[in-house]
């Protein structure tokens, strides 16, 4: 039992759910490879899950989405796969090259620092709409 979880009962098992915005950070940071598969349905955007994964200083390997290759460097901030095969082949890569993860990670962390922090996407916003 860690502090900030919270515990439970389900069929007769024990439970632990992860206070999200506690807890996730953490899990992003120590996961040695963090995906993101986003639902078919969603065509367009960058997933808030990629940028929390970058923010928490997490490696992120995720489906291809146009506008996350177009935010950041694909194999030097975070990574896509095309097909279960690519996936597959990508995590076996990544786990036994942990050097270039971490690099991969922390390029990640720093592109969200000094690009997609609360006061850069304000800043943007308001320059828009002047």
């Amino acid at each position: 039992y860690k502090k900030g979880r919270r515990e439970g009962r389900q069929a007769g098992m024990e439970t632990s759910v992860v206070v999200f915005y506690k807890e996730m950070p953490e899990v992003f940071h120590s996961a040695r490879i963090n995906l993101n598969i986003s639902l078919r349905s969603i065509l367009t955007g960058i997933p808030l899950r990629a940028l929390d994964i970058m923010a928490s200083g997490g490696f992120l390997l995720s489906n291809y989405q146009v506008e996350l290759d177009n935010g950041f460097l694909a194999g030097r901030e975070y990574d896509y796969y095309s097909d279960y095969e690519d996936l597959c082949a990508k995590i076996e890569y990544y786990l036994s090259h942990p050097s270039e993860r971490k690099d991969i990670a922390a390029a990640g962390w720093e592109k969200i620092q000094h690009e997609y922090s609360l006061r850069s996407r304000t800043e943007e916003m308001l320059n828009m709409a002047l």
